[in-house]
């Protein structure tokens, strides 16, 4: 209590000078003292929390606040005093005893350079900045924060040196290349607009043939060279090619091209074909495939600033066009795999414009090329590809769209264009549009599920790839408990669909504790029971099953015994054999079962054989016992055959929480 008794003795000049200048009252100060008081006291002990700290600086600044509110209604204001600045100077003492303790706290960092800030005080936020990244030389935030500083204080070319510091360290940052990029962009407009003020010619371009060969026999030819390249952009190009070559992804390119689209200024709309001519010269990204790239270049047409009328034709139909001709010429390569790469980017662009366009005959445009592309790939392409589906797919999609313009096709042409489409298809996209089409052209009831049963028979033989649960899984809690048993043995009968037993399984145990009433807890149990025992099963399943009869309000113990030992001994793998038994031994807790726990954790410790394993269980075990409710541990038995388990109840510190920082104002 000393440190406090001290630090509360430190307050007395300015509190004294506060009440003095009548800005606060002597029932004030004395709350003030007794505020200060608690909070110091939170501070001194052996494991202060970040917590306590924030409150603390959160107070001051709602005291400092309140009185520059006071100073300005006083009609003759106090003289400049101790107390005029020793609020905010607390603030900045409390956040370097802060820091002390959490140096590793980046966000901690942040919070004390964005006050530092707002109290305009320059100097310590350069500082606090300084070590900081000394600190954490890897964090893109306090590079961000430490060069808009730099720029705040007039020194672009200080700016400069810590970004690109930091892009030393991180190359892989797509933030701090867009910030380095805003950063350039920035400059140059200020350049631009300093040059115009001071009546310097920016706009070289327009000059007289008399004035451009003066320009060429003067000294000056450097100079105004220079300049402009400066403001059309040279720095920043050389910026786009050095982040495009350290990390060349699809990733960081569209944030480059999402910043150049987004920065207010003439230079960064004009730097956006320069952005995409770089993609010639980088024939292969890390995150996407040669198709991905070509369609992301295709787009460049589209990227022009105020597209609209024959603009934006002119642009739709040049990135229509260059995607075909790159279809056509990968199947005269015979490319099969790149041809199917092309067809699923040609796919996904023409969806996307279609969703995005209102105009009609743009629409009715992109569905005929779609349309042709089909009718080629029929005939040309490998039956049954991915890229086939995909076009085939969001043909039919286009089609069942209801805000399709006329002409739209009747049922039954849409019916024999699905037939068509699915018969030389195995994307399960395409049977699921073949199935609402149908759906569509039949009112009678009986006929609708006597059709949709039959194409999803056809669908089940037929479809392979991605997505195969969606046409198994079909209308699931329509079926019978029959009817889906006998889906899993149909899956499990081909060895390319016996992927996904997992799946219908763990569908059918959800379905069964979702059944009516009438099916009760002995017939689930008795199902239930069946299922686990008939197919051989993942952990996933009998954690999935043990879990759902848990969380029952009428839990039925011998079925999750029976879980228990069926998921134990399942392939005979220990992981399958501790992880049941912890579930089993966490649920005895939850009963109050603490002996028979322990007893359990205890059997499976002992069947341990390596030693690291054995402190592995018990720091498990000892990390469940932790999240049960205290009350149930009254009665606990430590693990190891003790007779009771020790409970630190003495302690009374709260565990250190994350606490949002909010600043006051």
């Amino acid at each position: 209590m000393e440190r406090v008794q001290y630090s509360l003795e430190s307050f007395l000049p300015e509190l004294k000078d506060l009440q003095e200048n009548g800005i606060f009252s002597a029932q004030e100060v004395r709350e003030i003292i007794k505020r200060r008081t608690h909070f110091e006291t939170q501070l001194v002990r052996r494991q202060p929390r970040k917590k306590d700290f924030l409150e603390y600086i959160e107070y001051e600044m709602a005291l400092e606040k309140l009185r520059k509110k006071r100073v300005a209604r006083m009609k003759t204001p106090p003289p400049h005093s101790i107390s005029s600045h020793s609020i905010r100077q607390r603030q900045f003492s409390i956040f370097e005893r802060a820091m002390r303790k959490f140096k590793a706290d980046i966000r901690l960092w942040v919070q004390y350079i964005e006050v530092a800030k707002k109290e305009n005080a320059g100097n310590l936020v350069g500082r606090v900045v300084a070590k900081a990244l000394k600190l954490h030389p890897t964090s893109v935030p306090l590079y961000v924060l430490a060069a808009q500083h730099q720029l705040d204080q007039g020194s672009p070319s200080a700016a400069r040196n810590l970004l690109q510091r930091g892009l030393r360290l991180n190359a892989q940052s797509d933030d701090l290349w867009c910030e380095y990029i805003k950063m350039e962009l920035g400059w140059c407009e200020l350049l631009r607009r300093r040059w115009e003020t001071l009546g310097i010619p920016t706009n070289l371009e327009n000059l007289s043939a008399a004035e451009n060969a003066e320009i060429a026999t003067s000294s000056e030819l450097d100079v105004k060279g220079a300049r402009k390249e400066v403001l059309k952009g040279a720095i920043v190009k050389e910026v786009l090619k050095d982040a495009l070559k350290a990390q060349p992804s699809l990733r960081l390119f569209n944030a480059l091209s999402s910043t150049l689209e987004g920065y207010p200024t003439p230079l960064a709309i004009a730097l956006i074909p320069f952005l995409y001519d770089l993609l010639n010269e980088h024939q292969k990204f890390v995150d996407c495939n040669t198709a991905e790239l070509l369609s992301v270049y295709a787009s460049r047409h589209l990227k022009k600033p105020d597209l609209t009328g024959k603009d934006l034709i002119a642009g739709l139909k040049a990135n229509n066009q260059e995607l075909l001709d790159a279809m056509q010429t990968a199947r005269e390569s015979g490319d099969q795999k790149f041809v199917d790469d092309l067809a699923a980017v040609y796919s996904e662009f023409v969806w996307n414009r279609w969703s995005s366009t209102v105009d009609s005959n743009l629409r009715l445009y992109l569905s005929s090329s779609l349309h042709n592309l089909c009718n080629s790939a029929s005939s040309q392409d490998k039956p049954g590809g991915k890229g086939v589906g995909a076009l085939y797919s969001t043909h039919l999609r286009i089609l069942l769209d209801r805000t399709h313009p006329s002409p739209r096709p009747d049922g039954s042409k849409l019916s024999k264009l699905a037939r068509k489409y699915s018969s030389k298809s195995t994307s399960v996209e395409v049977w699921l549009c073949f199935l609402d089409i149908e759906n569509q052209n039949h009112a009678n009831s009986a006929l609708k599920a006597q059709t949709e049963k039959n194409i999803l028979r056809s669908a089940r033989k037929i479809c392979r790839g991605e997505s195969l649960e969606k046409i198994w899984c079909h209308a699931w809690d329509a079926l019978t408990l029959d009817e889906k048993e006998d889906l899993i043995k149909e899956a499990l009968s081909n060895s390319e669909t016996a992927a996904l037993r997992e799946a219908l399984l763990l569908r059918t145990i959800s379905s069964l504790y979702l059944s009516t009433p009438g099916d009760g807890p002995p017939a689930r149990s008795n199902t239930i029971n069946r299922l686990l025992r008939s197919y051989s099963l993942t952990s996933l399943v009998y954690r999935h099953a043990f879990e759902l009869e848990e969380a029952q309000p009428e839990t039925d113990t011998s079925l999750l015994q029976d879980i228990f030992h069926l998921w134990r001994d399942a392939g005979g793998l220990a992981s399958n054999r501790e992880d049941a038994t912890f579930a089993y031994a966490s649920h005895l807790l939850n009963e109050r079962l603490v002996k028979e726990a322990n007893i359990l954790i205890n059997n499976l410790i002992a069947l341990s054989i390596e030693g690291n394993r054995k402190e592995v269980l018990e720091k498990r075990w000892s990390d469940t016992i932790d999240n049960v409710e205290r009350p149930v541990l009254s009665d606990a038995v430590e693990v190891g055959g003790n007779d009771g388990m020790d409970v630190d109840e003495s302690s009374g510190e709260e565990e250190e929480e994350d606490v949002d920082f909010v600043v006051v104002g």
